[in-house]
């Protein structure tokens, strides 16, 4: 009789309080069951977000001269690919991850001469956001790029005959930068990271840039090591903002300084103009400025039209 009615007080004591009971583990998920009723799955506190977005483009382009008198022409064509695949995922609260994967190539040929592939770059950035404000967070930050063929400078000897000297390749150079720091979010338009803390790792994959540049360092690395690793600081934009349905524009510029070392800038820009669902022309920009590559500013323009598709 005793433990009857003990067990009467406990269950109306949980009754007038509504008591929760334990966390549970269903599914991999942390749910909050409730005694009142223990067939309630209740809610997940920890809710997660998956967001995904592919962008492609194709464009064709060709330039043929026949009697041309006014100069010797060249006959080319070229044919340029563009990926460029984000993922995020976040909490709904104050954590998220963020992914960028661009995907650059374009194959370009001269009819009476070579074959080349330019632009070829492949660039992977990962980004980890913890928010202590509104706008403001602390931030993890890695970018690694590199070039997936060979790159040639083109030359005539004595005789005439054409020469071709190796200047990149896959894995040479591979840039890696890393970072933690703060970062300022500008909403509707990008962010703005400050890396208290960075680190560049330079890898050289192909020691047969040494040889056929005739240098002893290849993107300040020595010609008997394979990798450099520098610390510094680093400052990091991106911006991303749709001006309306026709116009995209991108902006991503990496600045890292080297605590002994002057400063390394990489700059892309890109505008895109949407024509109508499938096609779509741009204007690419890159800058660049390393040193240790070339004491003037490096710059790269390209503008395309062709077929363009978004999910």
């Amino acid at each position: 009789m005793k433990m009857r009615t003990g067990l009467l007080w406990l269950v109306t004591c949980l009754a007038v309080f509504e008591a929760d009971g334990q966390f549970l583990v269903l599914k991999d998920t942390m749910v909050l069951t409730t005694i009142e009723n223990p067939f309630d799955q209740g809610v997940s506190p920890l809710k997660f977000h998956l967001t995904q977005d592919l962008e492609y483009s194709i464009s064709f382009s060709n330039l043929l001269f026949l009697n041309w008198r006014r100069a010797s022409g060249d006959n080319q064509a070229a044919l340029f690919q563009y990926i460029k695949y984000k993922t995020k995922l976040n909490n709904t609260r104050n954590f998220t991850i963020s992914t960028s994967f661009v995907h650059n190539l374009g194959i370009q040929v001269f009819f009476d001469s070579i074959s080349r592939f330019q632009p070829d770059e492949n660039v992977m950035d990962t980004r980890v956001d913890l928010r202590v404000q509104k706008n403001l967070c602390l931030t993890l930050l890695s970018n690694i790029s590199t070039r997936l063929f060979n790159a040639y400078d083109y030359s005539s000897d004595t005789s005439g005959d054409l020469m071709r000297t190796l200047r990149a390749a896959f894995l040479t150079p591979l840039l890696c930068t890393f970072s933690a720091g703060l970062g300022w979010t500008v909403p509707r338009y990008g962010t703005l990271t400050l890396g208290l803390s960075a680190a560049k790792l330079t890898l050289i994959r192909n020691k047969e840039v040494y040889d056929e540049l005739g240098i002893s360092e290849f993107y300040g690395v020595p010609r008997d090591k394979n990798h450099s690793f520098e610390y510094g600081l680093s400052l990091h934009l991106m911006i991303d903002k749709k001006f309306s349905d026709r116009f995209h524009w991108t902006c991503d510029a990496l600045v890292f300084k080297n605590y002994k070392k002057p400063i390394d800038i990489v700059i892309k820009n890109l505008i895109g103009i949407r024509i109508n669902k499938f096609l779509r022309t741009s204007i690419q920009t890159r800058l660049l400025y390393e040193v240790q590559v070339s004491k003037c500013l490096q710059v790269e323009n390209l503008i395309t039209i062709g077929f363009f598709y978004i999910r």
